[in-house]
């Protein structure tokens, strides 16, 4: 992990390593468009890159999919970090799939009569992260689209995160370690477990924050004059 900060988008969980995507919201705290020349780019200056390997199907996810993670079968960003000698730091995510519920997902809204082509239309315009998506060519899984779900805001939950066991990579382009495609394989799927794990804890854990529901942290913090309240300890 080197140099500055940037990120590139996603949710649920992902990996740090030393990106910025999307409109001017975005851009206005350092996001880039998500693509491999960036990565490339941000990661040979340097730069910090917040990189969430689901994408859109991360995102925009089914009913019953809660804090499960769809990154591809394809080891895509382990070879990017090993060429670059960067440190994979894997962390996790929790609170932010419970702020909403879903009335209709991206496939329930796609066979919409007339809504569901014009919002098929609309995602074809959609730029895309990947040239070629790995889960559509060796996953067997369907092409990533962009068709938001139609959801109805709930109460805001507390957010919590968990930063996994850092991956130092440095050397290991020098060494050949890229040839090694069951080390590459291994290396991605101890990082994925990582994110999961450290989800699966926090989920468990969050049980047993006293100020876990939004209207006792915000009296308490009332009554204590601004004071955040605390958290589980780890």
């Amino acid at each position: 992990r080197r140099g500055g900060q940037r990120g590139g988008g996603g949710a649920g969980g992902g990996a740090g390593m030393g990106g910025r995507g999307g409109s001017n919201t975005f851009t206005s705290f350092g996001a880039v468009p998500v693509n491999g020349k960036n990565f490339y780019r941000l990661l040979a200056a340097g730069e910090v890159v917040l990189l969430f390997p689901g994408g859109a199907r991360e995102v925009y996810k089914r009913k019953g999919e809660d804090y499960q993670l769809f990154w591809p079968s394809k080891p895509e960003f382990i070879r990017m970090a090993v060429r670059h000698g960067a440190t994979i730091v894997p962390f996790s995510a929790v609170g932010a799939e419970d702020g909403f519920r879903i009335l209709a997902d991206s496939d329930e809204i796609l066979k919409l009569p007339f809504i569901g082509d014009a919002a098929r239309e609309q995602s074809k315009g959609m730029p895309r992260a990947r040239a070629v998506d790995s889960r559509v060519t060796n996953d067997g899984a369907e092409e990533e689209n962009f068709v938001s779900p139609l959801v109805v805001p709930l109460t805001p939950q507390r957010y919590y995160f968990k930063f996994g066991k850092p991956v130092d990579t440095s050397g290991l382009y020098e060494s050949g370690f890229l040839k090694d495609e069951e080390g590459v394989a291994a290396m991605y799927a101890d990082v994925k477990a990582e994110v999961e794990d450290g989800i699966d804890w926090l989920l468990r854990r969050r049980a047993d924050d006293p100020f876990k529901d939004t209207a006792v942290r915000t009296l308490y913090e009332v009554a204590t004059g601004g004071k955040q309240a605390p958290t589980f300890n780890p």
